[in-house]
């Protein structure tokens, strides 16, 4: 994403001021600032509808335990999306309107209590968009990047979630999430599958 080429882009000149300036003042810290933006994007009912549907079916509760085993995060027995966390914040392991009411929120407290709020900045963008396709076929990597055999679809709905995050405390304090799922269903509107849940490598500093 280019917001986080530019991010990354700022906290080198960041740090570069920061082993140059030889007084003693402290480095001014950047305001505080905690953003949000959701979209949901479809010119319909029915395509609306199948946003909803994307967002609501939730993966084997089996798939969270195996990606939990290493971090040792207890998975719930119901809205259960998350797999780590890190400074605090989940990570997501897929997206859900649990995971998405989970951000927003977070980005509400960090506005009312900005004071006290460990983070200098953040940032939350969701976005969901739904596109009919006469022939699709789904994507050759997994979320973690590794190759995998696509699958072919005919006269498709393809509902694609996009969610990132961004928090930010210090030129050695960052996380940066991008996470996505593809829903797709046929035309009456039933799930077929859904591509991209999973572990994803997350940058952090």
């Amino acid at each position: 994403m280019k917001a986080n080429y530019f991010f990354l882009l700022s906290l080198l000149m960041l740090a570069l001021v920061s082993c140059n300036d030889s007084s003693d003042d402290e480095l001014e810290m950047p305001k505080r600032s905690y953003t949000k933006l959701i979209e949901r994007n479809s010119d319909n009912s029915f395509e609306a509808e199948l946003i909803t549907k994307a967002e609501l079916y939730y993966p084997p509760r089996e798939d969270l335990i195996a990606a939990t085993e290493w971090s040792g995060m207890e998975v719930p027995e119901t809205a259960y999306w998350y797999y780590n966390s890190f400074d605090g914040v989940l990570i997501p392991f897929c997206i859900t309107t649990d995971a998405i009411d989970y951000y927003t929120t977070l980005i509400d407290e960090f506005n009312a209590n900005k004071e006290d709020v460990f983070f200098y900045t953040a940032e939350f963008t969701y976005s969901a968009n739904v596109e009919f396709h006469d022939s699709y076929t789904s994507p050759n990597e997994n979320s973690n990047g590794e190759s995998v055999e696509p699958q072919n679809f005919d006269s498709v709905y393809v509902v694609t979630l996009d969610l990132y995050w961004m928090d930010y405390c210090g030129p050695l304090c960052a996380m940066w999430i991008e996470k996505q799922r593809i829903a797709v269903f046929n035309e009456s509107g039933d799930l077929l599958e859904v591509f991209m849940d999973g572990t994803i490598s997350v940058p952090v500093s």
